[in-house]
């Protein structure tokens, strides 16, 4: 072969290597084009199932609030002033589950340490017998006072007396809270300690 027919072949070769080079890195490009558009329709596909059953979870939980709050309003209309007080008491405790983010599997442990704390901010009349309701000391010792207080010569020494019983009765409530408080403070993480605080439970 002559230099001159050589070298258009090599010429020829060179360009033929170089539209099947492009053909080949086209072809490759559309590849990973295809795999990256398959890719995001494989992840809608797979994600399309998750939003799904988020929306079908958050419809059955108000559906679910709903009927307790009817629940709850028909109870209420039905109740005695007494009942209404235990059933409105209850229900805000356990409204601070869902403000506080807590799981049915911490309830149980979180409950009784707010209880505690909304049943001394919070207390209910205990009803004796004769329909005599029970009192706490504060509230004891508080009566006492007031009663000694409308009697006429009522002596220097007993308002005193009955002033320091109150006093004692009100700093030993006082201690108790402050160690109700304490105790659920542990539990809480740092935003739920917030919303507490917020809502008055927590100093």
């Amino acid at each position: 072969m002559k230099p001159q027919d050589q070298s258009r072949f090599d010429y020829g070769r060179k360009t033929t290597d170089v539209v099947i080079s492009r053909r080949v890195a086209v072809g490759s490009s559309g590849l990973a084009i295809l795999g990256l558009l398959s890719g995001s329709v494989f992840g809608q596909e797979k994600k399309e199932p998750d939003r799904k059953e988020a929306e079908a979870k958050s419809r059955k939980d108000g559906q679910e609030r709903m009927e307790q709050l009817k629940a709850f309003s028909e109870r209420m209309r039905n109740a005695s002033p007494e009942e209404r007080r235990v059933q409105e008491h209850q229900r805000a405790i356990k409204d601070f589950k869902d403000r506080l983010g807590v799981s049915d599997k911490e309830w149980p442990v979180v409950k009784p340490r707010i209880e505690k704390v909304y049943n001394l901010m919070h207390p209910l009349p205990q009803v004796r017998a004769g329909n005599e309701q029970a009192r706490t000391e504060v509230e004891q010792r508080s009566s006492e006072l007031r009663e000694l207080l409308r009697k006429e010569g009522t002596g220097a020494d007993q308002i005193k007396a009955r002033l320091t019983a109150l006093r004692a009765a009100k700093e030993k409530a006082a201690q108790e809270l402050a160690t109700a408080k304490q105790s659920l403070r542990q539990l809480m993480t740092l935003r739920q300690e917030a919303e507490l605080v917020l809502s008055g439970l927590l100093d």
